[in-house]
């Protein structure tokens, strides 16, 4: 009994065997989604190197509408939507992944964060702080936030909120940029003063110190903290400090300088002329002290001109032989002499200006630009060096406005996208994206494991019938 009831199991198995192996077709329609989805993939990588986008956005845009459930084409989309200038339709992308997919906090966070570069880029900076702000209250560790915000509140002139902003993200990522810290400290300085927020002011100039011991920023905002406690002398001095440190900068601290040796000298009847020639005397110091720097020299003689024209054009001439090619030196003078009014002398600065051996003589050959893209040359070529276009060198002599560098940067990203013809798209790609067609096919025809197991038992079968039907023929 209990062999007829393992035989008839037995048995039974079999046939199941045989009859799952001949009806069951794996479903593989998730495998071939897959390959196709793998494979615009790759084809929208192609279509962005060569410059593509529309093409790009039509591949994901495909993935997109056979498969609603996966969200990194949705912020592919996005990303390209805003690269493309199409800013609304970026930001209606995320905030639709912000709201579908709330209850997964790492994807809320991620399209939080991509609508702040999208409010960003579509120039609405409170609304992309707040969303960066938002982004940080549900993940205060994230370095791109922090790094983002600390750049929207410095374009916003919220320098106290950026430089935290910066002290935080140095604090998490443990590489610190302490220089751009303290510029922005002392520009937080600078702003609390304008604001007649003392205590704030020393607080940030402190804090400021306590990373760069000596820098002009640093001087300048301390000049600033002394002026506003009237404090001229303490100004004037920081000033002096700051051009030893900086003396490139003393066209823009000149000025303050005279200002503060003006205050110094207020109720005086000739306080202006005093402070002018404590300024000049001021500057001949620094310059004596540093090593003759040409600038402060220059800055010195222009400031003297306005009490002593003969003494300063004396200094001129004297910088413009030790120094050649100093031009401002050469237009100082040229000016000098026409407030003079003394025409010998303006045809004098006039030849050394414009004459055969002046200095601006090579101007007259002007140079060669490029519309296009802004490149300029010395000498005439038929075909830019830069965007290589024929025809296209232009001369300029100076009155021509030039190309500002984000619209050149525009243009011949326009140009590389033009040039690329249907006859020089980019080959297709060229990696594997998973399964060839031929290979689904295949796997759509495939049989399982216990399929196959399934004919091999029927093969076995019929073989030995056809042993015993042959057998039986011969007995016959």
């Amino acid at each position: 009994m209990t062999a007829v009831l393992l035989l008839a199991l037995g048995l039974g198995g079999l046939a199941a065997g045989i009859l799952v192996g001949r009806y069951y077709v794996p479903d593989d329609r998730a495998l071939r989604r897959t390959a196709r989805h793998a494979e615009s993939y790759v084809k929208a990588i192609n279509l962005l190197l060569a410059r593509d986008r529309d093409a790009a956005v039509e591949e994901l845009v495909a993935v997109v509408a056979e498969n609603v459930d996966d969200v990194e084409p949705y912020f592919a989309l996005g990303a390209l939507f805003r690269n493309r200038g199409e800013w609304e339709r970026a930001i209606r992308v995320h905030q639709a992944i912000e709201l579908r997919e709330h209850g997964n906090r790492a994807l809320c966070q991620r399209a939080r964060y991509q609508l702040g570069l999208d409010f960003r880029a579509a120039g609405m900076p409170r609304r992309a702080t707040r969303a960066m702000e938002d982004c940080l209250e549900s993940n205060p560790k994230s370095a791109d936030a922090l790094r983002a915000l600390c750049s929207l509140y410095e374009e916003q002139g919220r320098f106290a909120e950026a430089a935290e902003t910066l002290a935080r993200l140095s604090r998490l990522d443990g590489e610190g940029d302490s220089e751009r810290e303290h510029h922005l400290l002392c520009a937080a300085a600078q702003r609390a003063i304008e604001n007649d927020d003392v205590a704030s002011a020393k607080r940030f100039l402190k804090a400021a110190e306590a990373l760069v011991k000596e820098s002009a920023h640093l001087l300048v905002a301390s000049a600033e903290l002394a002026a506003a406690k009237n404090n001229w002398k303490g100004a004037s001095d920081r000033l002096r400090h700051a051009l030893r440190v900086e003396p490139e900068m003393v066209s823009y601290l000149a000025g303050p300088l005279r200002a503060a040796e003006i205050e110094m000298r207020s109720g005086s009847d000739s306080a202006e002329v005093e402070a002018t020639q404590g300024t000049v005397d001021a500057l001949r110091l620094v310059h004596e002290d540093i090593g003759g720097e040409p600038l402060l020299a220059l800055a010195s003689a222009e400031m003297l001109a306005e009490v002593d024209r003969e003494e300063a054009l004396g200094q001129l001439h004297k910088l413009s032989e030790a120094h050649p090619n100093l031009l401002p030196a050469r237009v100082a003078a040229a000016r000098v002499a026409l407030a003079s009014g003394d025409s010998e002398q303006v045809g004098r600065e006039l030849a050394a200006l414009v004459g055969e051996r002046g200095v601006l003589e090579s101007s007259l050959d002007g140079r060669w630009c490029c519309p296009a893209c802004g490149q300029a040359a010395e000498f005439f070529s038929w075909r830019c060096g830069s965007c290589r276009r024929w025809g296209s060198p232009t001369l300029d002599l100076g009155a021509a406005t030039r190309v500002p560098l984000r619209e050149r940067r525009e243009r011949r990203l326009q140009r590389r996208s033009g040039n690329m013809g249907a006859g020089q798209a980019l080959p297709e790609a060229g990696l594997d994206s998973g399964l060839s067609a031929a290979a689904l096919q295949v796997a759509g025809s495939r049989s399982s494991a216990l399929g196959r197991a399934g004919s091999w038992v029927r093969g076995a079968l019929g073989a030995v019938r056809g042993t015993g039907r042959s057998e039986s023929d011969d007995t016959e």
